[in-house]
This record gives structure tokens, C-alpha cells and sequence, in this order.
């Protein structure tokens, strides 16, 4: 109900466990009542969440907006450290803000990226008055921010603290300034940096020295020691589905796609028997163009707008519903790319066929299991890395992330391309796109990289998902590696022709290996070869 009174803003402060003071603001309407509760905190500042969220329209719908400078950052007392506060601070802001006289008792977090990851440490420790989380573009692991496969998360990592230092910190004009020098020749500034970035970070060193070559478990990606355990908030949640609503909203060319998905199916338990309280949209997006037509250098139509597709409306409706205790939307809605629609799903992922495709000779991608065996190689070389051109990526210069044309990448010697035939009917793809690779290397550690590309008629190659696993390998020998190349929802359509890349770097996206003579086995027994969810449904 919309409330005719007045909108008062109010600065406050909440007291942490250890007595520090986080700076607080309230915004909700002059009428005496009692309101639920909408919590956002963030350390890009609470005058920022509050234009963000609209807290005064959020207001006149009758709820009361808390938004807070989590711990050290802008007016917050304490020392800010990525995360390690996250859970204890963001457990007890929702304590206070239940207990408040303007407050009904019911508390809903919201927010995106960090302010998403405080919302999955907060409700790790199951605060009493937490009934809604809706966590945008972030999941229950903290290590997905830094690694991916087993590699660094250099390019994000690094160009996110910087950030971090950029736009306003209370630790001096010193490091803001040095902040925005390193972003300015970012990434030639990251090996020089280190001083900057600690001094913004102090788990800098701390979490480069925590990654480990080896793949990690998929339930939350943590590696189990280390930095790691105590910001995984999975173990802690398993089941929470029960009692808490969850609206969880992705991209598929976000850096924290699979975190996000992997929230989803966590509050919704193993066996789905909290599915009805969550809710999974995914759309065309990357991480900074969340809710537009156009990600990377594809235009997904209007229908992937959050101002004409409904989503705004949801979400608030959400909020409401799960607050109140009543039903929810649930389900799962993901955009279909090259057919550029939505698709309405009870569960993710959907029934689908598994359809390989094997490296062949000649640089094809054939059905079949080829006969012949045999094998191309590359040199990969550190000091001339396959350069970073799209995908999931979070950089503050040129290109931009999402889908971009790859041919110029194709025409380096360090990429292996593999194409297919021109399909004669379209093929949808939704699920979690997989490669086996058979791959050895001179080096003792490696990369392996896989790029899934839609070829269009007029030769465009269209980036679709992509990602890394970094591998020890025996001497003198070959192993399989399994990349997991990402979820997708993808239309090839008829007349287009799917491609496979293969390479041992991806910079600065990836931080390097060490040089080395590559390998890929293909045909024979070694059947090298991609693996596609192709959907069982239809999508009319």
C-alpha cells in the first residue's frame, strides 16, 4: 500500500558485536506504524544504495530502507577487511533493525555483488528476523571472487580493489590517489600496485598465497582450509530454504553466474523441497549491464530490459509477499540467447540430452567420435598471452564483458579452433556446458582454456561462455582435464556453426602458468570433445 505521509531520512548508527559503530541510515515514512524491513549494506557508500534501491519510493510502498556503510568503509568505525566482518555485522544490523520502533519485526536484505555476498555471510548465521534474501549477481562463496578453476581471478581481483580504493575510502587521499593512477595504466600497473592494494586490502597477500591448482568442490567452491572455510557461508545454509525466501538474480556473462545459480539451488535444498520459497531469473547481462538490451557487442532486444520485462514489479512484489509470510514467485525464468526470449522453468537445470562434440582434424568439430587419432600443439608463452576479449570478465578498460567477435584471437598460434558443420536446425543449449580434454605440457602446471562460440553466416564468431582449469600434470604424460565451461542458455541457430577454442591463458582475466609446449590429443581413445545440454522442451 502506497503511504501518502512524509519521508524522513534518518542518521543513525548501529553498535557491533565489538562496540564499533556502523553508519546507518532509515528511510520510512512519517506515520507512527510499524514497517518491514529492506537492509542494504554496502561499502560503495549508503548515499549511493539509497538512490540505487529508490529508498523513498521504496518507502511510499510501506517499507522501512536501512542502508549501512559496512565496516570501515566511508562513515563506518573499524578496519575494512573484504568479507571477514560481513557475517558477525551483518547479523547483528538485522537483530537491531527487528527490534526498532518504526520496524514490524521482518527483515529483507537486498542488494548486488558485495552487497549480495553480505546478505549470504549475514544470513549464514540464521538471524531470527532475516525472512527474504535477494542476492543479485553473488553467492554463498566468497572464493569465487578470487579464483576460478583453480586460477587467480587476476583481472577482477585486482581492478576491484583498486576500485574499491578509487571511489572514496577512509584511508587517506594517499591511496585514493594511488588508486586511480593504477586503474589509469591498469593492467601494465597490477605487478607495481601491490603496496596500493594492500593498503586497501589487507587479505591481498593473504588470499593470492590461499589458491590451489587442483579443481575445487562445486557446493560453494570453497577449498575447505585456509582464508576460505570461514567465508563460505554453505555449510551453515543447507536447508535454510525452509524459512527463508530467496529471489536470486544473474547473468549469463556475469563472473558470478555459477555462484549465483549454485545460492539458488542451495536455499532450494538438494531434493527441491524448499524450491517454492526461491526464485532464478537469468538473463543476457553481464555484471555491469545488468537489466539492459545490450551486453559486449550483442543488442538482446527490449525484452531483456528490467523496465519492460516485469522484473522491477517481481522483485518488489517478492519483497512484500516473503515479508508478510505468504507465497512467493517461485521457479525459474532464464533469456534464451539467439532466440531472445524468456523461458519460464520449474527447475534449474531443465531435462536436456547430452550432445557431444569431438576436436577433429583439420580443426573440425565433428558428432561422431573420429577414428584417427592425432594431435595439435602450441607454444604457450607468459610474456605474449592470449589476451582477454569479453566473457565474464570485470575490467575497468576496453573491451567491454559479454559476447564479442573472436576472430582476431582465432589467428593467434596459441589458440586452437575447432569448428562444426552449419547446423541444419536450430539448437538450444541450457545447462551447464562441460569439456574433456586431452592435454599434456612441458610445464609441470597449466591452463587449459575453453571458449564455447557461436559462428554466424557472415563468419562473426560470437563468444558464448567460457572458462579455465589450471592442472598439475604427470611428467612425460597425458591426463584428461574436465573444464567446466559455464551455464548457458543458447540458441544456435540454423545456419550458425559451433566452434570450440582452446588455449593456456587468458590475460588478464586469468594470472599466468609458466611456459610451456602444449598438447591436445583428439580422436581415437582420447575423444577430446564438448559437452551440450541440449534441451529436451520446446520453446514455443
Amino acid at each position: 500500500m502506497i503511504s501518502a505521509s512524509r519521508v524522513l531520512t534518518l542518521d543513525t548508527t548501529v553498535t557491533a558485536a565489538d562496540g564499533s559503530a556502523l553508519a546507518t541510515d532509515v528511510t520510512v515514512a512519517d506515520d507512527g506504524q510499524r514497517h518491514p524491513v529492506v537492509l542494504v549494506r554496502t561499502p560503495y557508500g549508503r548515499a549511493s544504495a539509497r538512490a540505487a534501491h529508490d529508498a523513498v519510493g521504496l518507502a511510499r510502498l510501506g517499507f522501512a530502507v536501512v542502508t549501512q556503510d559496512v565496516r570501515g568503509r566511508w562513515d563506518s568505525a573499524g578496519r575494512f577487511t573484504p568479507f571477514r566482518t560481513e557475517r558477525e555485522d551483518g547479523a547483528c544490523t538485522v537483530a537491531w533493525c527487528a527490534t526498532q520502533p518504526w520496524s514490524a519485526g521482518a527483515v529483507a536484505m537486498i542488494g548486488a555483488s558485495y552487497n549480495g555476498f553480505t546478505q549470504w555471510l549475514a544470513l549464514a548465521d540464521r538471524p531470527a528476523g532475516l525472512r527474504v534474501v535477494a542476492p543479485a549477481v553473488a553467492g554463498p562463496s566468497i572464493r569465487s571472487v578470487a579464483y576460478e578453476g583453480g586460477a587467480l581471478q587476476l583481472g577482477v581481483f585486482s581492478s576491484w580493489t583498486l576500485g574499491l580504493g578509487a571511489i572514496g575510502n577512509n584511508l587517506g587521499d594517499g591511496v585514493r590517489q594511488a588508486s586511480i593512477e593504477a586503474l589509469d595504466t591498469w593492467p601494465a600497473s597490477i605487478a607495481q600496485a601491490e603496496k596500493t592494494l594492500t593498503a586497501i586490502s589487507p587479505e591481498w597477500r593473504r588470499w593470492l598465497g590461499s589458491g590451489s591448482s587442483q579443481e575445487q568442490p562445486s557446493s560453494g567452491d570453497a577449498d575447505g582450509n585456509g582464508p576460505w572455510a570461514e567465508l563460505d557461508a554453505s555449510p551453515a545454509l543447507d536447508g535454510a530454504g525452509t524459512d527463508v525466501a530467496g529471489y536470486h538474480l544473474a547473468g549469463w556473462h556475469d563472473l558470478f553466474c555459477e555462484n549465483t545459480i549454485a545460492g539458488y539451488s542451495l536455499l532450494a535444498g538438494a531434493d527441491g523441497r524448499a524450491a517454492r520459497r526461491q526464485r532464478l531469473v537469468v538473463g543476457p547481462w553481464s555484471h555491469m549491464s545488468m537489466l539492459r538490451r545490450t551486453t559486449g557487442q550483442l543488442d538482446f532486444g527490449v525484452a531483456a530490459m528490467g523496465d519492460f520485462n516485469g522484473l522491477y514489479e517481481e522483485q518488489a512484489g517478492f519483497l512484500g509477499a516473503g515479508l508478510a509470510g505468504g507465497e512467493v514467485p517461485h521457479g525459474v525464468r532464464v533469456y534464451v540467447m539467439g532466440a531472445n526470449r524468456w523461458l519460464d522453468l520449474p527447475t534449474w537445470p531443465p531435462p536436456a540430452h547430452e550432445t557431444a562434440f569431438y576436436l577433429a582434424a583439420g580443426g573440425r568439430l565433428d558428432r561422431p567420435v573420429p577414428q584417427e587419432s592425432g594431435a595439435d600443439r602450441y607454444r604457450h608463452d607468459p610474456a605474449d598471452p592470449v589476451p582477454t576479449n569479453g566473457g565474464r570478465t570485470l575490467h575497468p578498460v576496453l573491451p567491454e564483458a559479454g559476447p564479442r567477435d573472436q576472430r582476431d584471437l582465432e589467428r593467434r598460434p596459441d589458440v586452437l579452433v575447432y569448428t562444426g558443420d552449419v547446423l541444419s536446425q536450430d539448437l538450444t543449449v541450457l545447462g551447464t556446458v562441460r569439456a574433456h580434454v586431452v592435454f599434456e605440457s612441458t610445464a609441470p602446471v597449466a591452463d587449459v582454456t575453453v571458449k564455447l562460440v557461436d559462428v554466424h553466416p557472415d563468419g562473426t564468431a560470437m563468444s558464448v561462455a567460457d572458462s579455465v582449469r589450471r592442472v598439475e600434470l604427470p611428467a612425460g604424460g597425458s591426463t584428461e582435464v574436465e573444464v567446466t565451461v559455464g551455464s548457458t542458455a543458447m540458441t544456435f541457430r540454423a545456419g550458425h556453426r559451433i566452434r570450440v577454442e582452446i588455449a593456456s591463458s587468458n590475460y588478464p582475466r586469468f594470472d599466468l602458468c609458466p611456459a610451456g609446449d602444449q598438447t591436445v590429443h583428439r580422436g581415437g581413445r582420447a575423444a577430446s570433445r564438448i559437452v551440450l545440454p541440449a534441451y529436451a522442451g520446446t520453446l514455443s
